[in-house]
Formats: structure tokens, C-alpha cells, sequence
């Protein structure tokens, strides 16, 4: 019994020293094992989806400014402003004359007649001319046209070119030569490059066309006639001349010495033309152009001579704005075939074969 309790103790010491031991050996051990693991890589964070980019395309932005309302007033402009009221459009086939200079739209074309009026806004005076305000009109096939450069007061005829006073404001009319067919859409008024420009949707807007111009077959009166049909006694504008069909008549004799031919007689048809220019306007026969289709449907070419309506003599002149002349044409037809109407054309403005034709109706002249 004695021996068992040192043997005791030993094994107990022995068993506290190995305990010890190993603790310590798991205290300071472990932090060596950690330094030769390798280091856990961190998971990368997703990128966030790149952003589908907006496509641009230069040129593409039309111009900054206003949709315009007629009867309203704009002030356009910062360096010399000015306020703008577009007070009323129409279409028109009338020739428009401004001072020396008369502009005559083609038979494929018609003119776009703005009316409005400008004021001074500013403390001192201001220049007014054509070159004041830019106008571009944009026609049904998107194909833009600009004013013609002159403009006018409101029932003158003179070129415009005023200085006005501070709050002074004046009336005035802008022609813009346009195609003959349909509406146009789209008017558009600039006063300095790169500044707001007035937009006005014109559809519904300008008025129709008159009598007996107007093509039947546009509802919205928009579209002007090639050939423009005319009763006796009506005046139509040609171009710088007006002309009215006052009367026809059949001759046996022979008219400038031309014979009518065997079976034949002549036909003269008679006209009145007035100078509606501002300047003094020579005719003859070559700024002329007629021929007369009879009751068969056949044409009977110009004889290219215009004679007095009194008188068998060649006639051509000079007329004073607003002055009047008279002249016959004439036509070989035979003596049994009856005439039915006359084409008539003016070229002294424009070519004669891209003139306006006027068909008037020789069997309402007496």
C-alpha cells in the first residue's frame, strides 16, 4: 500500500505533464499551420450591364422655336428684334408685281401670298426691308421653297424698304412662288440665323384659289389649273398683260395679204390686253402665242401676226401701265367647220411653253 501511492503520484504527474504538453503544443502550433494555408481568393463582384448607348445622328434636330398661331404676335430676334403677326395666306395664279419687276408663276406652279404685319419693338428706329425676315415653305413632298426677295405694304406695289420709328407698324404682303398641285403644309419664318424661328401648320389655313382657276377635283381648292377655261367678256392675267375676249368674227377678204385658200375664210378673234405692270410694256405678236381648235376637235395653228381690230394692218406697240389695246388673230377653217375655242399664251415674263394656257370659249363671244 505504501508503494502504490508514489507510483500514484508519478503516473498523476505524468498524466498533468502530458495534458500540459499537449495544450501547449496545440496553443502555439496552430498559428504556424494557418500561415501555410493558402489565402481563400475573394469571389469578384459581377459588373454591372453595360448601358446600350443612343445612337446620334447629326443634323437630325430642326431649329428651336414656336408653333405659330395666326393673328398672334411674336417678337423675334435679340439683336434686332422685331414682332411678327401673320395675319392671313391665300393661293393665287395672279402675277405679282413689286416696282420694275413682275413675277408670273408657270403653268406648273402657283404663288403662296402671305399678308401680315411688323412693328418696331426697340427704343430707336429700325430697317425694314425683304431681307428683315426669312420665309421657307415646306410642300407636300417635303421639298422646301423659299419667298421671293421683295415684299410690299399691304395695297402698293412698291418695293418695301422703310426705316421704322419706335412702335411703328406696318402691313405687308410676301409672294412665294409654290407647285401649281395640292396644300402647302408647312411655313416656316426666321429672323436671325440660329435664333427661334415661328412654325405654322397651313393646312386648313390659306384660302382657296378663285374661280376659274381652281382645279375641280381638289376639294380644299388648293391646286391651280394648266389650262384655265374662260368665257367671252372675262379678263384673266396672262402675265405683265390681262386680256379679255371681246368678239369673233368671219372674213372673206384676204388679211395681210394672206389668202384663206379655196373653200377656207378666216376667222378673227378679237382681244383686249391691258398693261397690270408698273413700267411701260412693249407687245407684238411674238410675245404671243394662239391657236384655235374648231368644232371637230382639230387645231389650227397661229399664223404668228396680230392686226388692229379695225383695221388690216400689223399691230404692236408700247402701253403705259393701266393703258389698253385691242387686236385680232386670225385662222384659215374651212367654210362649213365652226370654231370653238382659242388658246392663249403670253411669254414675255416666262417661256412661252412653260406659260399658263387660257382656253376661252368662242362660242360665248358674240
Amino acid at each position: 500500500m505504501l508503494l502504490s501511492k508514489p507510483c500514484n503520484r508519478a503516473y498523476g504527474c505524468a498524466l498533468v505533464f502530458g495534458l500540459t504538453a499537449v495544450l501547449s503544443s496545440f496553443l502555439y502550433a496552430t498559428p504556424c499551420a494557418a500561415q501555410t494555408k493558402k489565402p481563400v481568393k475573394p469571389i469578384p463582384a459581377k459588373k454591372p450591364a453595360a448601358k446600350k448607348s443612343e445612337t446620334i445622328v447629326l443634323g437630325t434636330t430642326q431649329l428651336p422655336g414656336d408653333f405659330g398661331v395666326l393673328g398672334k404676335t411674336y417678337t423675334m430676334g435679340k439683336s434686332y428684334p422685331i414682332n411678327f403677326t401673320l395675319r392671313s395666306a391665300e393661293y393665287s395664279v395672279v402675277p405679282f408685281t413689286s416696282g420694275n419687276n413682275t413675277y408670273v408663276p408657270k403653268a406648273d406652279e402657283k404663288l403662296l401670298v402671305l399678308h401680315f404685319t411688323v412693328q418696331n419693338p426697340n427704343p430707336k428706329d429700325l430697317s425694314y426691308d425683304w431681307s428683315g425676315l426669312k420665309f421657307t415653305v415646306v410642300d407636300a413632298k417635303d421639298v422646301n421653297h423659299t419667298a421671293i426677295q421683295t415684299v410690299v405694304r399691304e395695297g402698293l406695289r412698291q418695293p418695301l424698304a422703310e426705316s421704322l420709328k419706335p412702335a411703328q407698324k406696318i402691313d405687308v404682303v410676301v409672294p412665294i412662288l409654290v407647285p401649281a398641285a395640292g396644300v402647302v403644309p408647312k411655313l416656316i419664318v426666321e429672323r436671325e440665323s440660329g435664333m427661334p424661328v415661328i412654325r405654322y401648320d397651313l393646312r386648313g389655313k390659306v384660302a382657296s384659289l378663285a374661280a376659274p382657276f381652281a382645279d375641280a377635283a381638289d376639294a380644299a381648292g388648293a391646286s391651280a389649273l394648266k389650262e384655265v377655261p374662260v368665257a367671252a367678256g372675262v379678263s384673266v392675267p396672262l402675265g405683265v398683260f390681262a386680256a379679255r375676249l371681246d368678239s369673233v368674227a368671219d372674213v372673206s377678204e384676204p388679211i395681210l395679204t394672206r389668202e384663206p385658200g379655196k373653200g377656207n375664210r378666216f376667222v378673227t378673234v378679237t382681244f383686249t390686253i391691258k398693261n397690270t405692270s408698273e413700267i411701260v410694256q412693249r407687245y407684238y405678236w411674238g410675245y404671243f402665242h394662239a391657236d384655235l381648235i374648231d368644232a371637230d376637235g382639230e387645231k389650227v395653228p397661229y399664223t404668228q401676226a396680230i392686226v388692229k381690230a379695225t383695221r388690216d394692218e400689223s399691230h404692236e406697240g408700247n402701253l403705259n401701265p393701266g393703258e389698253e389695246t385691242r387686236f385680232r388673230v386670225f385662222f384659215a377653217l374651212p367654210a362649213n367647220v365652226a370654231a370653238k375655242s382659242i388658246r392663249l399664251t403670253e411669254g414675255k415674263i416666262i417661256d412661252l411653253r412653260a406659260a399658263r394656257i387660257f382656253l376661252f370659249d368662242l362660242t360665248t363671244a358674240k
